[in-house]
């Protein structure tokens, strides 16, 4: 997770997220750990783990339905094949198994940024803090990698591998599950900090000592400029509790991956025409509303 300052008022924060990755010859013995020596290099054999991937052009594939082309620009998808596995060759958490040789991986990318307008006062415990939010902002994209480029590239959208890694990414960029992050960070209008949570968000000796004594007045003031804390301070709080709503949002999707990889062993299946998958699924491409999002699956 990488977090960084934009200005005074803005922050930003990015989470990239290896989600799952297909492979489709299931009943071929290539169920070989990635450090281990291949068959077909040992056969003297290309071994694509080497080669450097490349990207394929939209403009190279068919032109796809219109529910497709919804999917391609929400989810700012970028295709590309050939190369080692991102996630093993980046370091980045992925949520297949480890020593599995997979035909294609699908990686979103979440990242949300804010502008705060807040005001702050000290009470007994620590601060209160109001804030809203002139701009909040969850943006997602996705890259998604094939081990090596289809052949055919005029059915490029009917392969059950294309198909699968849509249905992740149908999942990613659910409009419910992204509003609900929306609602989650909106929905506080007044954040209270702890001494304990201050201290441990901005270092021990951030908090100004004469806070800790017994006098209730000295906490009570409401001049937060005066009050020993910066308003960079604050927004570094306020980002505390935001960035806690968009790691739930993170594992909400992971959550879904996981399931739709489990449910349909990494699209060597149908989704199960039953159940709270299909509906995630089916539900995905329909705008939020206030009922839809008192409805949403937990996963």
């Amino acid at each position: 997770m990488i977090a960084s300052k934009q200005t005074a008022s803005r922050w930003q924060c990015q989470l990239c997220i290896a989600g799952l990755i297909l492979h489709l010859g299931c009943n071929l013995p290539t169920l070989i750990a990635q450090d281990s020596t291949r068959a077909d290099s040992a056969a003297g054999m290309i071994d694509e783990d080497t080669l450097v991937s490349e990207p394929i052009a939209m403009s190279s594939l068919p032109v796809p339905d219109e529910e497709v082309a919804g999917l391609l620009e929400t989810g700012q998808v970028e295709f590309f094949s050939g190369g080692p596995r991102p996630s093993v060759a980046l370091g980045l958490q992925s949520t297949g198994f480890i020593n599995r040789r997979f035909d294609a991986e699908t990686r979103f990318n979440l990242s949300y940024r804010f502008v705060s307008r807040c005001r702050w006062w000290w009470n007994e415990d620590g601060i209160v803090v109001r804030v809203r939010y002139p701009e909040l902002e969850l943006k997602v994209d996705h890259k998604v990698w094939f081990r090596r480029r289809p052949d055919d590239l005029s059915q490029f959208w009917d392969l059950q591998l294309v198909q699968h890694e849509m249905d992740h990414i149908r999942l990613s960029t659910d409009p419910r599950v992204l509003n609900r992050f929306e609602t989650a960070v909106r929905g506080k209008e007044s954040l209270r900090f702890r001494l304990s949570e201050m201290r441990s968000v901005l270092g021990e000796g951030a908090v100004p000592e004469h806070f800790d004594g017994q006098s209730r007045n000295a906490r009570s003031g409401r001049n937060g400029r005066s009050s020993g804390l910066s308003q960079d301070q604050v927004r570094k709080l306020i980002n505390q509790r935001v960035r806690a709503h968009f790691d739930q949002t993170v594992e909400l999707v992971e959550i879904r991956y996981r399931e739709l990889d489990r449910q349909t062993a990494h699209g060597s299946f149908p989704v199960p025409s039953d159940g709270p998958l299909r509906q995630w699924l089916d539900r995905s491409s329909s705008e939020p509303t206030d009922e839809a999002a008192s409805d949403l699956p937990e996963g």
